[in-house]
């Protein structure tokens, strides 16, 4: 069975006005959302249990990940009245269940097919060479593994093509777990797992997405995927 942990609690206090109205999980785009969208693609792949997370209009991303899941994909809530983090969900979902196959934040489209990320070992990024990494911020890679992260100020120092923006998906390694057991709240899986573990000589694998990639955290992407999801729906 292949599970995976898709983020959908944040406060999505980026999205302005529209936060009042929509988790951003749930802000339709075209004719769908994030849930909509990335659920039944994890599903295809070979998911058959997803964990989803809530804490910012949870019961509406709560009913819409019921209605947007397919018949056979299991659906289990966490919910945080204090927000955990990535790293700290990515922990507790560990604890209570197993760690994911798959973790994947609800703010994105995508046509990245995950089943190829199930079939890599674990410990990998799935990485976007086409975004601006001044924009997003990336990670560095070499000999097609994890270096370090390349923050959006740095971003004029990164020319070469050994750098890339992080997708937001990810195949998780269990030493990403040392880390995060010790890590503040709330914590972030990147910086809190991922790196320690990179640091004590775990490697991470860079999985590279040259395809459509686009993330919903401000209204101008907003816009922008929606003019997108024309052209890839």
């Amino acid at each position: 069975m292949s599970t995976a942990l898709v983020f959908a609690a944040g406060k999505a206090t980026r999205l302005e006005g529209l936060r009042e109205q929509y988790a951003k999980a749930c802000v339709p785009v075209g004719d769908t959302t994030p849930l909509q969208h990335i659920l039944p693609c994890l599903h295809q792949a070979g998911v058959t249990r997803a964990w989803v997370n809530l804490h910012w209009q949870a019961e509406q991303v709560r009913e819409h990940a019921l209605a947007a899941a397919p018949p056979g994909l299991e659906l289990h809530f966490l919910e945080e009245p204090d927000l955990l983090g990535t790293g700290g969900t990515l922990f507790r979902v560990s604890e209570e269940d197993k760690l994911p196959d798959v973790v994947v934040n609800a703010k994105l489209f995508t046509d990245f097919d995950y089943a190829k990320l199930l079939a890599a070992p674990a410990g990998t990024v799935v990485l976007h060479p086409d975004s601006p990494i001044a924009e997003f911020g990336g990670l560095q890679f070499e000999n097609g593994c994890i270096t370090g992260l390349l923050p959006r100020a740095e971003a004029d120092c990164a020319s070469s093509p050994q750098a890339a923006v992080f997708t937001g998906i990810a195949r998780p390694h269990p030493s990403w777990l040392e880390g995060l057991r010790s890590a503040p709240t709330p914590s972030c899986w990147i910086r809190h797992g991922l790196l320690p573990a990179l640091a004590s000589g775990h490697p991470t694998r860079a999985l590279l997405h040259p395809g459509w990639w686009c993330e919903i955290s401000t209204p101008e992407r907003v816009r922008s995927a929606e003019n997108q999801w024309g052209r890839y729906a």
